[in-house]
């Protein structure tokens, strides 16, 4: 009796471990169309799938609205204070906020500026594109690599500024997108503001100090340029330039 009693804990115990592992299996990865991946010159929005799917598109075109007048046009605000030691200028404070200039006046205001030319959905978002030229080879679906040197390593030109945005891993998909933009947006914004404060600390010739300063940056014409999502800490990044 003890014997049957021993093997069926044994074969509970199989059962219980060959069941954790397929639980541990990494999560499938999430494949978008190049045009979303790497942008063309286009108007991108992206919303949550509901039972509807006209809903759906109408979401995710109304946030295609909203992006074209943010990077068009937006503000940077807030307060920023720096330590300058002998180290270097520390950041340690900051209360910057994105303020939108204008609005559209009309529903439409999109459809009137650009053509409605593809619709992609994976299983938490759907995703449109608004353009004016043709998206001929870019419908391809692919996976993102498992490496991304920009997120490091940004791009540096005479002719643009760049800035990395990125959120770590949430349980709505498009809410991730949206998060990361908005702070590849304050980091370009921060990255004008420091040029500022540090001309301004060096010219004082202090070997410490202390340095609030209230922002007020203009951005416009802001571009995005490409975006990532790490395999393996399911981070989301996304690469500007103004």
């Amino acid at each position: 009796m003890k014997k049957t009693i021993i093997l069926i804990f044994a074969v509970l115990l199989i059962l219980s471990c060959a069941s954790t592992q397929k639980t541990l299996k990494p999560p499938t990865k999430i494949k978008y169309p190049q045009w979303f991946i790497t942008p063309p010159n286009a108007v991108i929005g992206y919303g949550p799938i509901y039972f509807s799917e006209e809903s759906s598109a109408k979401a995710a075109t109304q946030k295609a609205t909203d992006n074209y007048i943010k990077f068009s046009h937006c503000l940077v605000l807030g307060t920023q204070t720096y330590i300058q030691s002998v180290k270097g200028l520390d950041l340690v404070y900051d209360s910057l906020f994105i303020h939108i200039v204008a609005t559209p006046a009309e529903e439409g205001f999109l459809e009137k500026q650009f053509a409605h030319a593809d619709t992609f959905a994976t299983d938490n978002m759907i995703i449109v594109i608004n353009s004016n030229t043709s998206l001929s080879g870019m419908k391809n679906v692919i996976q993102f690599p498992n490496e991304c040197v920009w997120v490091t390593t940004p791009p540096q030109d005479k002719e643009f500024l760049y800035a990395v945005g990125s959120c770590n891993s949430i349980y709505s998909e498009h809410k991730a997108w949206e998060s990361a933009e908005n702070n590849a947006i304050l980091n370009l914004a921060r990255k004008i503001s420091l040029n500022n404060a540090v001309e301004t600390l060096v010219n004082d010739e202090i070997l410490m100090s202390k340095f609030d300063e209230n922002v007020n940056v203009e951005l416009r014409d802001i571009e995005v340029v490409e975006r990532w999502k790490d395999p393996r800490t399911n981070s989301y990044y996304v690469l500007i330039r103004m």
